[in-house]
């Protein structure tokens, strides 16, 4: 499931501080195998679903190993392990409950097209989302539409860290208010 190349360090080696090693960690990778489908069917049932249970693991394995505080023991790497998890499938699980919170938030269809369809029909979405600026059009695009982290948001946005989650919440806000008073007005004409 997960594999990992040995770690190296150049400056090290170069300084004499650590004479070079093919892989300091050499406990990792059989642990790893030994855990990886309990690890799977704990994520999975902690958000019973497939894909996300999969990344989730991946994911805490790779923490796992880049955090210098792992145990190497195999009671203690689970406990580690395990928490790891149980921390991304609630970050997973909060993610999933903000986005059913949306008004203007549809479920899936069963054919992606119609999607496609019902914006373009929504013409009144659609003028409201034009209306914002360019940055809050790609903020939002990028954090619910391809479920980027507002990291990596502020990164593509060439922003300071934070700013992508205040420009989503603003056009939020701008949205919302928008079509309620698009929505007060529409009886009257």
């Amino acid at each position: 499931m997960v594999r990992l190349a040995p770690t190296y360090d150049a400056s090290q080696e170069r300084t004499g501080t650590v004479p070079p090693t093919p892989n300091k960690r050499s406990w990792f990778e059989p642990l790893v195998f030994a855990l990886e489908r309990p690890a799977l069917a704990f994520a999975l049932m902690l958000v019973r679903d497939r894909s996300a249970a999969e990344e989730i693991v991946q994911e805490a394995f790779a923490r796992v190993w880049v955090s210098p505080k792992t145990p190497p023991e195999e009671v203690e790497f689970r406990r580690w392990l395990y928490r790891a998890i149980i921390n991304l499938a609630h970050d997973h699980l909060r993610r999933q409950a903000r986005f059913a919170r949306l008004r203007f938030w549809l479920a899936p269809a069963k054919n992606p097209l119609d999607v496609i369809d019902r914006w373009v029909e929504d013409e009144e979405l659609v003028q409201t989302l034009r209306r914002l600026s360019r940055r809050e059009q790609l903020a939002v695009y990028l954090f619910y539409y391809e479920d980027r982290p507002f990291e990596e948001a502020d990164r593509f946005l060439g922003t300071r860290p934070g700013t992508a989650r205040k420009v989503v919440s603003r056009a939020l806000q701008k949205l919302r208010t928008q079509l309620t008073i698009d929505a007060v007005e529409e009886p009257s004409h």
